[in-house]
């Protein structure tokens, strides 16, 4: 780059002549190394030292021409027996840059000190754009050295897992672990760590099928079964170990995510107000909205033995929750009458969520679980948002169902939330009716913004409301024009910021 412009380097000779020196910057390179790196030894053609020769004198010409800057000494390549060198400042090349900010990042997490250790790393992260010298190797280059770069990242973006589950933030980089694992699946430290975050939001059953999926992915395609870490944190799980927990820290819902760093909803709060702290409280004991949990199987996740594909891919979707509440609980009701009224609820959540384009994942007690993803001139956010208003306004008239009567809907409230945002989504093309799965960051943050409802009231994240605002100018307001329930006007809610409702 010169004045913020791309420098043009010429052919692909010349360009990775450069990206080599320039991944061992200030050393002298061979002129043998320089042309292994450049040919296969069966490859190499008889002028390839001469073309290496006019590539370096092209570099001397372009460094010349555009090195020279206001913020130091131009780079410099230079012949050092018995190669090739380039000269340049460090604080000029983003790998040296990564490379100190991860060795400050990783000092500060021996010692001790997580936060400082996840604001170090993060920096050292966002410095990555995309893989190194990727135009490179859309051409077919693969150097040990590239790999190697890849790798280190792989590694420091696990050490930021560490740190971010050592200041007690597993709901805010969930999604970012369940993508990491999806990428790299024998990966084990990034599995552990998906299985301590999921344990941690009260996802237990999830975290063992993390455990059982890399297992089959290890013993299938290495004959290995999982190291003693990773088994140690199963037994752990099974049994509850107390050593397990750590308290969360508070959240602020939206917030942004640092570049370099995939994913995610959901960011610490400073001040540790309390946010998720008030987890819904269920004569059921409900803690965490879950799908039910896949069966154990040998085979791992990317080749089910279901007779089509099972296709998973991050979307950008919003997520309905509908939650019903008896406060106070009718007198003398008996666990038939509770069980008929929640699978009456139930029905009339999935109806209204179909017919607002939506899909009823699943219901689990008096929970249940939409999703909704893009199709139709509507965006998913007003969707979502329209089908919890129209749950919410039939129960409050129940006697307009046909087949229900009034009394024994006495007492019952309503709380619904919806966040969007990007989600891993799993379905089977082959097959619509089977439903989707959605797992990630997102159905946390949404849980955590039910835990803020009051009754009657649609809680929306700033996501959502940014959606919903974009579709009606200025603003969400009663009566507006938008097809479906009249919804009211938008107004921002609880002890942290991003939290909307309806």
């Amino acid at each position: 780059m010169a004045a913020e412009q791309p420098v043009p380097l010429g052919g692909t000779k010349p360009r990775a002549t450069l990206g080599y020196l320039l991944l061992q910057a200030n050393q002298v390179v061979p002129t043998s190394q320089l042309l292994a790196a450049l040919w296969s030894a069966d490859n190499a053609p008889v002028t390839a030292r001469k073309i290496l020769q006019n590539a370096v004198w092209g570099l001397r010409g372009t460094l010349n021409q555009f090195g020279a800057g206001a913020d130091g000494a131009p780079a410099e390549l230079v012949t050092r027996a018995p190669g090739y060198m380039i000269r340049v400042d460090p604080d000029h090349v983003d790998l040296h840059l990564f490379r100190q900010r991860v060795r400050q990042g990783r000092a500060q997490l021996a010692g001790g000190a997580p936060h400082e250790a996840v604001r170090l790393l993060c920096e050292a992260l966002e410095l990555w754009r995309g893989p190194v010298l990727s135009d490179l190797v859309e051409t077919g280059t693969m150097w040990p050295e590239l790999t190697a770069v890849q790798n280190t990242r792989l590694d420091v973006l696990e050490d930021y897992f560490e740190a971010k589950l050592q200041c007690g933030e597993h709901y805010a980089v969930l999604g970012e672990l369940e993508t990491t694992v999806e990428a790299e699946p024998l990966r084990e430290r990034s599995s552990g760590q998906l299985m301590l975050a999921l344990y941690r939001c009260g996802r237990q059953a999830d975290a063992l099928s993390v455990y059982n999926r890399i297992r089959a992915t290890l013993v299938e395609d290495l004959g290995l079964e999982p190291g003693h870490e990773l088994r140690r944190l199963q037994q752990a799980i099974l049994a509850h170990d107390p050593a397990l927990n750590l308290a969360p820290a508070a959240v602020v819902l939206g917030g942004p995510v640092p570049v370099g760093v995939p994913g995610g909803q959901v960011r610490r709060r400073e001040d540790r107000r309390r946010v998720l702290a008030a987890v819904p409280t269920h004569p059921q004991g409900f803690q965490s909205v879950e799908r039910p949990p896949a069966p154990a199987r040998s085979a791992p996740v990317r080749r089910p033995s279901a007779p089509g594909p099972v296709v998973t891919e991050r979307q950008r979707i919003s997520v309905l929750l509908v939650q019903t509440r008896i406060a106070p609980e009718p007198p003398g009701a008996a666990p038939d009458f509770m069980d008929e009224m929640f699978e009456s609820v139930n029905a009339i959540a999935r109806k209204r969520i179909e017919r607002f384009g939506g899909v009823a994942v699943t219901s689990i007690g008096a929970v249940s679980l939409g999703l909704f993803r893009a199709g139709g001139e509507e965006s998913t956010a007003v969707r979502a948002v329209h089908a919890a208003a129209a749950i919410r306004d039939r129960l409050t008239d129940p006697a307009a169902e046909a087949g229900l009567s009034l009394s024994p809907w006495r007492g019952l409230t309503l709380h619904a939330s919806v966040a969007t945002g990007q989600a891993l989504v799993r379905f089977r093309p082959d097959d619509p009716s089977v439903p989707p799965s959605v797992n990630g960051a997102l159905l946390d943050t949404c849980q955590c913004l039910l835990a803020l409802s009051t009754a009657g009231e649609i809680q929306i994240c700033d996501a959502t409301r940014e959606a919903i605002e974009s579709a009606v100018a200025p603003g969400l307001m009663a009566g507006s024009p938008l097809s479906g329930p009249a919804l009211g006007m938008l107004s921002e809610r609880g002890p942290a910021a991003g939290v909307w409702a309806v």
